[in-house]
């Protein structure tokens, strides 16, 4: 996919995305760190060296303490965003107008442009048997560019996505809390491992996933013919008949599949959503953003 039609496309979504940007925008994080901000904590004693005008007098009297009582809030602190995006080759899969690869580079350029008109940092680590290319959190224009064609363009080999490393990577390079996308088909053998990669990330970081799918991993047409499928990872080769019992066989399949994914997100407490290349992944994507924010502020 060309990078200068993927921004053309994103341009055209401005409203939708910018709704977006101020779901999540500056000052709406809270911190784990006390300070001079606008949320308040709690009343505690006054610290020597504090500026007096931090004392609540009116508290003080109250409780007929001998040492002045302060107001503490939580500072505020500008978010960043961590896209962590899968570039193994189960990625370079598509049968409409974009490949899974293609979809995560799109929806990549859209929480940068988001992410940018917020005035917060955002950065990229992408990886497959281990990173491929990563991008620091920063608030850089360039990066609207950047990010999206390392999604395209970095070479992944055939190896599948190993987890575990990225995570362990990510907590040496990122030490802040962040809000984090997770761009990935979640394609895997055993879960196991996944499961207890992303329970080690949503200890430090606040991830979302984004299961990018494609429309013929869901549902098998039907027809007289056979279709030869290979994998992208192994090289495997399989020919199936177009049948109506192999598309229901693969329809069930599909629907365990996503079950098991939707579980192992519910016990990791993990938001998630499912993209397609002819879904409506903003608007998905706000609505979900949205309800996070709800349950957060409830």
């Amino acid at each position: 996919m060309i990078i200068d039609t993927l921004l053309q496309h994103v341009a055209r979504i401005p409203l939708s995305v910018r709704w977006l940007a101020h779901q999540v925008r500056l000052g709406e994080h809270r911190s784990h760190q006390r300070g001079s901000g606008l949320d308040f904590d709690q009343i505690r004693e006054y610290q020597p060296g504090e500026p007096i005008r931090k004392i609540n007098w009116a508290a003080t009297a109250r409780r007929g303490s001998a040492t002045p009582l302060v107001n503490a809030y939580y500072e505020e602190k500008d978010l960043t965003v961590m896209l962590l995006a899968d570039l193994s080759a189960s990625m370079n899969f598509g049968s409409t107008r974009l490949t899974k690869r293609d979809l995560a580079a799109e929806i990549s350029a859209s929480l940068v442009y988001s992410t940018l008109l917020s005035h917060d940092r955002v950065g990229l680590l992408g990886f497959a048997g281990d990173v491929v290319c990563y991008l620091p959190p920063r608030q850089e224009r360039a990066y609207q560019r950047r990010i999206p064609e390392a999604i395209l363009q970095s070479e992944a080999g055939s190896d599948p996505a190993d987890w575990w490393t990225a995570v362990s990577r990510l907590e040496h390079w990122v030490k802040r809390p962040t809000l984090m996308f997770l761009l990935s088909d979640f394609l895997a053998d055993d879960n196991e491992p996944l499961q207890r990669a992303l329970k080690r990330l949503c200890h430090r970081h606040d991830p979302i996933a984004l299961v990018v799918t494609d429309p013929l991993e869901q549902m098998l047409p039907v027809g007289t013919a056979r279709m030869v499928c290979r994998d992208l990872e192994t090289g495997a080769v399989r020919s199936l008949s177009l049948s109506r019992a192999n598309q229901r066989r693969m329809a069930e399949h599909t629907a365990a599949r996503q079950a098991e994914l939707g579980q192992m997100f519910h016990r990791l407490r993990m938001p998630f959503l499912t993209v397609t290349p002819d879904g409506n992944y903003i608007d998905e994507l706000r609505q979900l953003v949205l309800s996070r924010h709800r349950r957060a502020s409830a």
